[in-house]
C-alpha cells in the first residue's frame, strides 16, 4: 500500500497554523508598521485589493506596505490605501509590527522569526478552519486579516488606476473610435483552461453582427498568436490591447467594456473586480473559489466527478470539460446579460 505523504505546501500551511497559535500574538490595539505578503499571481491580487483598505481604515496612522511579484504591482501601485509596495523577498529586510500572510514561502516564515514579528497572521488558518469547502478567494482573504483588524465585511471594490492609465485609454479607444466594445481574453496559463480558438471566433462574431460591440482581445505578447488563429475566422476589424499596456491599464479599460468574455484567469479578476458584466468560461478550476463576484456576470462551468484535478492531467482528453460549453451556451448568456 503506497502512503501519500503530504505536500511542501501543506506542511508549510501546518508551520504557519503552529507559528501563529504558539508563537506569535493577534488581536493587536495599536500598529505603527504593517506587512502584507501577496506573493502569488494577478488574480489572487485582484481578488485582495478591499483587504488594504480595510486595514489602512482600521490602523490609518499606520504605514501600511504590500510585498508582491513584480509584474503584480501596477494592480496596487495606486492603491491611496497602501504607502508601499517591494517585489523582492530580499526587501523584507525589517521588522513590522505585524505581519499578514495572505501567500508567502518558507522564506517569509523564517523572516517573521528574524524581524521579531510580534503580531501575525496567515491564509493557512483559514484554509484550516474551511477544510473540506475551499470558500471564494475574496472571503479567504477577508478571514486572514480578521485576527489583526476584527470581523469586517467589505465587498470587492475596484481597483485604482491613475490619470496616466485613463489618457492610455482614452487615446487607445479614440484612435480606433471605438464606442461601445467588448474585452475578450482567450488566453489562460493552463491548456485545461482554454476554450477551443474557433467557438471564440464564433462567440466573437455574434457580439458584433447582433449587438454591434467592437472586439477588444486582451492579453500579452504570448496570447497574440492565439488571438491571430481566432482573428482568421473574422471578416472584421478587431483591435489588440496586448504589447505595451499595464495592468493598470487593463483595469482602467475593463471599466467602460459593455461585457467581458473569457476563460478563467487573472484578467477575469481584474475585469470582476471593476464590476462589469461578465461571461466566465470554467474548466477544470474549483467552483466557487475564483468566479466573478460583479453584478449580473454569468458563469459557465461543468462540474465533473474528476473536478478538481491537476489541471494538467485529464482523465477524459476526448472530452475535456472546458470543450463541454458550447457556443449556444455561451449565445444564451450574452443575451441574458445584454437584454
Amino acid at each position: 500500500m503506497r502512503i501519500k505523504l503530504p505536500s511542501s505546501e501543506q506542511i508549510l500551511f501546518l508551520a504557519n497554523v503552529l507559528a501563529n497559535r504558539f508563537w506569535f500574538k493577534q488581536n493587536p490595539k495599536t500598529l505603527k508598521s504593517i506587512l502584507v505578503l501577496r506573493w502569488d499571481e494577478i488574480g489572487d491580487m485582484a481578488a485582495a485589493a478591499h483587504v488594504f483598505t480595510a486595514i489602512k481604515k482600521t490602523f490609518p496612522e499606520a504605514q501600511l506596505t504590500v510585498l508582491c511579484k513584480p509584474f503584480v504591482k501596477p494592480l496596487i501601485e495606486n492603491d491611496p490605501s497602501i504607502d508601499e509596495v517591494l517585489f523582492s523577498l530580499d526587501d523584507f529586510s525589517k521588522p513590522y509590527d505585524a505581519v499578514i500572510e495572505m501567500r508567502g514561502n518558507w522564506k517569509t516564515l523564517w523572516k517573521s522569526f528574524r524581524y521579531g514579528i510580534k503580531y501575525r497572521t496567515s491564509r493557512a488558518e483559514v484554509r484550516l478552519r474551511n477544510k473540506g469547502k475551499q470558500v471564494h478567494e475574496t472571503i479567504t482573504n477577508t478571514e486572514t486579516v480578521w485576527p489583526i483588524i476584527g470581523n469586517f465585511e467589505i465587498p470587492q471594490i475596484p481597483l485604482f488606476y491613475s490619470k496616466d492609465d485613463e489618457a492610455v485609454v482614452h487615446q487607445f479607444l479614440e484612435e480606433n473610435q471605438i464606442k461601445r466594445f467588448a474585452v475578450v481574453h482567450a488566453g489562460a496559463r493552463k491548456k485545461l483552461r482554454q476554450w477551443p480558438k474557433e467557438r471564440f471566433a464564433k462567440a466573437v462574431d455574434y457580439l458584433k453582427n447582433f449587438y454591434q460591440l467592437d472586439i477588444v482581445f486582451a492579453g500579452t505578447a504570448e496570447d497574440e498568436p492565439d488571438i491571430e488563429d481566432i482573428k482568421k475566422g473574422l471578416n472584421f476589424q478587431t483591435y489588440n490591447f496586448t504589447q505595451g499596456y499595464s495592468l493598470s491599464q487593463f483595469s482602467a479599460l475593463s471599466k467602460q467594456a459593455t461585457i467581458y468574455l473569457g476563460n478563467e484567469s487573472g484578467p477575469l479578476q481584474i475585469a470582476s473586480a471593476m464590476g462589469i458584466p461578465i461571461i466566465g468560461l470554467f474548466g477544470p478550476g474549483v467552483p466557487d473559489v475564483f468566479y466573478p463576484l460583479s453584478p449580473k456576470s454569468i458563469v459557465i462551468h461543468h462540474v465533473l466527478k474528476c473536478n478538481p484535478c491537476d489541471q494538467i492531467h485529464c482523465v477524459q482528453p476526448e472530452n475535456p470539460c472546458i470543450e463541454m460549453i458550447s457556443n449556444d451556451h455561451v449565445r444564451g448568456a450574452i443575451n441574458e446579460i445584454l437584454h
